[in-house]
């Protein structure tokens, strides 16, 4: 019988930094986590906005121009379904629990899972940017209908809108990159 010599291989276990376990992290649970903790972020900002609109309401003269009053009023629709709802609905639960149900380790495609939260992540850099803009965020409702949209005396218009559409359209994207990764995960 014959014999095979074996050596032992030198492992080089280097320790994972804090970007690299919190930031960069491919694990589906930690993604898990960042998408629960944007969704809670725009939850509490997107509160913000309906106190202020509610506030407007209870006084008889208000404190909000009509313009301010629409852009909130839109920008708190919009951050709730898109910002609140899908991240903490598809990316939190769906992350979580996917893997965990089914006995996978991880998802199917843990990079493309990391950057379905990062592209995530930048399309609510891109509706945040809305609000510094000059003409102010988007003020024509979240669903962006034409008669209120194509008002170019609302504010936002210009600038506004087109940070509107650019965040939807990214954040789509990030959802769509998910939905990938859901369905081929085995």
């Amino acid at each position: 019988m014959a014999t095979m010599a074996t050596q032992a291989q030198a492992l080089h276990h280097t320790e994972i930094g804090w970007m690299g376990r919190y930031i960069f992290s491919t694990d589906h649970k930690m993604i898990a986590k960042q998408y629960l903790l944007n969704g809670l972020f725009f939850a509490l900002f997107g509160g913000v906005l309906a106190l202020f609109f509610r506030i407007h309401l209870a006084s008889p003269d208000g404190f909000l121009s009509p313009d301010r009053y629409n852009s909130f009023v839109t920008m708190h629709g919009t951050l709730m379904i898109f910002w609140v709802a899908m991240p903490i609905l598809l990316g939190f639960f769906g992350n979580l629990t996917i893997p965990l149900m089914i006995g996978a380790r991880d998802m199917a495609f843990p990079f493309l899972n990391m950057m379905s939260y990062w592209t995530f992540f930048l399309s609510s850099v891109v509706i945040m940017a809305s609000f510094f803009v000059p003409g102010g965020p988007f003020a024509a409702g979240w669903t962006g209908y034409a008669p209120l949209s194509a008002n170019a005396e609302l504010t936002g218009v210009n600038w506004g809108i087109n940070l509107w559409v650019a965040g939807l359209a990214l954040e789509f994207a990030a959802v769509m990159m998910g939905g990938i990764n859901f369905i081929t995960t085995p």
